[in-house]
């Protein structure tokens, strides 16, 4: 679903998606690398895509718990056992469904308002991520408008973490620190 633009900036849009596609057609005629094309491609899809919020964080930090706050209802698993062992991409749909779309991945949908503009990817927790999860969770956060990083106040703020926090910004994402759990001490 389309966010509400006023007539100027949905000109705008189409202005710059008919200029990067007249690149791309020019691109095609010469011998421009294929990653570069591929890019500019990408950069084109960009601009049809809905705002993409990224919620990541440790094993056990409340990321489901905070998601299903967010939405004021209980659509993701939580426990204090770690409950995302895959990467979920929540999108709008009329009833909660949950499909698997790729080795670690699962394409949910939820009837919540807010994801009529948006799509938010809850991540597996970033200490406890293997190969295939880091490398999904490595092509949302870079394509992401937001990340929110959540982190848990009755552990210390960790060196995983700081790591983490210390990539996300090297990919220059706006990031949002949100301490949960802040009520048990």
């Amino acid at each position: 679903m389309q966010l509400n633009l006023t007539t100027s900036q949905e000109n705008l849009l189409q202005q710059a998606k008919a200029t990067l596609g007249r690149l791309r057609e020019l691109l095609a005629q010469t011998d421009t690398a294929v990653n570069e094309r591929q890019t500019l491609a990408d950069s084109i899809q960009t601009l049809d895509d809905l705002f993409l919020l990224v919620v990541a964080g440790e094993f056990n930090a409340g990321k489901s718990a905070f998601i299903n706050a967010l939405f004021g209802q209980h659509i993701l698993p939580e426990g204090v056992t770690p409950t995302t062992a895959q990467i979920h991409l929540l999108t709008y749909g009329e009833e909660v469904t949950a499909k698997p779309t790729g080795p670690g991945l699962i394409r949910m949908t939820a009837p919540v308002a807010m994801l009529q503009h948006i799509h938010l990817v809850d991540t597996p927790g970033t200490n406890a991520i293997n190969r295939e999860h880091e490398a999904i969770t490595a092509d949302f956060i870079p394509r992401s408008d937001l990340v929110l990083f959540i982190t848990s106040a009755d552990r210390p703020f960790s060196e995983s973490e700081r790591a983490f926090l210390t990539r996300i910004r090297d990919w220059g994402k706006k990031i949002v620190l949100i301490i949960n759990k802040i009520d048990i001490l």
